[in-house]
């Protein structure tokens, strides 16, 4: 079963999305990194291989329908946050963006009536219902905490126990505060 032209090109679009996404948790990670906030760093490193994966599906799936796959230039993410909590909230919006963009791509697949990319499509919009509440309620938590540095280093070590996608973590994972 071919693609159609118009899908083809929303999935290359999603792979972009996908890895622009990958991008700005990789720059979340990297502001937690110079934080003592080690398990926040953990825990966008693992959302930035996730996010990688998610492209990565597409991609496949684009290859395995015999369909071009046309990469985009990423754009610079957001690297400078003020605390946890806007690191947070930021990650929240980009979640909710990244739903936003399977919804039209849905839609998409609905107008050609393209049944297999609407299977496909229905995993994702699984998925980021799960992201978006797991990244909620860690938001939530963490305005419950405010600046209680005790409660923010509880919710940091319960960020780093979070399992990974592909497993691994970031470079030293110490954080610059982490041994001082």
């Amino acid at each position: 079963m071919t693609l159609s032209p118009k899908l083809q090109k929303h999935f290359n679009e999603q792979i972009n999305n996908e890895m622009s996404s990958s991008y700005a948790y990789l720059a979340m990670a990297a502001w937690f990194e110079q934080t003592p906030y080690v398990g926040f760093a953990q825990w966008m490193f693992a959302q930035s291989r996730e996010e990688t994966m998610h492209a990565l599906k597409f991609y496949q799936y684009l290859v395995d329908r015999d369909a071009k796959v046309e990469l985009q230039p990423i754009d610079k993410p957001k690297m400078d946050f003020k605390s946890p909590i806007d690191v947070f909230q930021h990650s929240l919006k980009q979640e909710q963006k990244v739903t936003q963009q399977i919804n039209d791509l849905y839609e998409v697949a609905e107008q050609v009536k393209d049944h297999a990319s609407k299977n496909l499509l229905l995993w994702f919009l699984n998925e980021q219902m799960e992201e978006e509440k797991s990244v909620g309620d860690m938001l939530d938590r963490l305005k419950l905490a405010d600046n209680d540095t005790a409660s923010l280093l509880v919710l940091d070590r319960e960020a780093g126990s979070r399992p990974s996608a592909g497993g691994g973590k970031p470079g030293g994972g110490a954080g610059r505060g982490a041994g001082a």
